[in-house]
């Protein structure tokens, strides 16, 4: 009998250091499985600094008063010359606009007001809101993965069909005014990004929060295909 119990005992003992050994090594592996979030981040930088073009999707959330844009859709290009090209959802003169067409070609922002209607040249489209600065090596998307501080990554997500880690964070009010001077930041500004896990660790999307609950999300596919944007002739 006194064997017997020593060895439901010895069982006993075993299953729970079992136990607390892989609830240890899950715990540990856990903490283990995102990247470093500094790393991630900088390699990222790297690729979209190299990029030449990307499929673009920005939506605004809240409101930011000074930047015209609800949503917007478009292809963005480095190659041959800086252009943008997509429909837009906008505010102009105190009216919503829907589908709106435009062209960013040569620094001038071209547009269709009325559905249907032809392209008119509104002059520099930095005046306005510069959406092919986002592509831009040294003040658009890349430069804010550079400025960012405080970075966390705290999970996973699926953005486009590609496995990314979400990093949060704090950008700083330099890199958020290049590439879009309409936020007129004059602090850090949170920031979130999500960044391809595998391969060369593409920016699959991007937020910036200058205010409680107004923010401005870019999510971006199709890197590096190729993307012809002809100058309007107005």
């Amino acid at each position: 009998m006194q064997t017997r119990l020593l060895a439901i005992f010895a069982a006993l003992f075993a299953v729970i250091a079992l136990v607390a050994g892989c609830s240890g090594s899950s715990s540990e592996d856990s903490a283990k499985e995102l990247p470093d979030p500094a790393t991630l981040l900088k390699e990222s930088s790297g690729t979209t600094k190299a990029q030449t073009s990307a499929h673009l999707k920005l939506s605004v959330q809240g409101q930011i008063a000074e930047l015209p844009v609800e949503s917007l859709e478009g292809e963005l290009t480095q190659t041959p010359a800086v252009a943008a090209k997509g429909t837009a959802d906008i505010v102009f003169l105190g009216q919503r606009l829907q589908g709106v067409d435009f062209v960013v070609s040569d620094g001038d922002l071209y547009a269709a007001i009325t559905a249907g209607g032809s392209l008119s040249n509104f002059g520099p489209a930095s005046d306005i809101y510069d959406v092919a600065a986002i592509l831009n090596p040294d003040v658009g998307l890349a430069n804010v993965l550079a400025d960012f501080s405080d970075a966390k990554a705290d999970g996973r997500e699926t953005v486009e069909g590609v496995d990314t880690v979400r990093i949060t964070g704090n950008v700083t009010a330099d890199a958020v005014n290049k590439i879009s001077p309409q936020i007129a930041a004059t602090g850090p500004v949170p920031g979130t990004a999500w960044i391809a896990e595998d391969g060369d660790h593409e920016l699959m999307q991007a937020r910036l929060e200058p205010s409680p609950g107004n923010s401005v999300t870019m999510t971006l596919s199709n890197w590096g295909e190729p993307v012809s944007v002809d100058k309007p002739a107005v």
